[in-house]
């Protein structure tokens, strides 16, 4: 009968520096791909801080036309 043969302690260290390895780009994408998000995620927080004037000046042209039709109607 053949038996396995048993791994010698040189490779299962080769095997274990190549998992290292893999395991080492793998978190190196990752880290890529969160810096990605991350610059994505503050573009658009620019975005939105750069328009947030305009909800609140319709906001104002709205109430000052709503102030203004009803001093109108109640004769001020």
């Amino acid at each position: 009968m053949n038996e396995p043969t048993k791994p010698t302690n040189q490779a299962l260290l080769l095997q274990i520096v190549r998992d290292i390895e893999i395991l080492k780009a793998n978190s190196i994408q990752i880290l890529e791909s969160s810096r990605d998000h991350e610059t994505r995620i503050r573009e658009l927080e620019k975005q939105i801080n750069r328009n947030a004037w305009i909800p609140a000046l319709v906001t104002a042209v709205i109430t000052s036309g709503v102030i203004l039709i009803v001093t109108k109607g109640m004769g001020f």
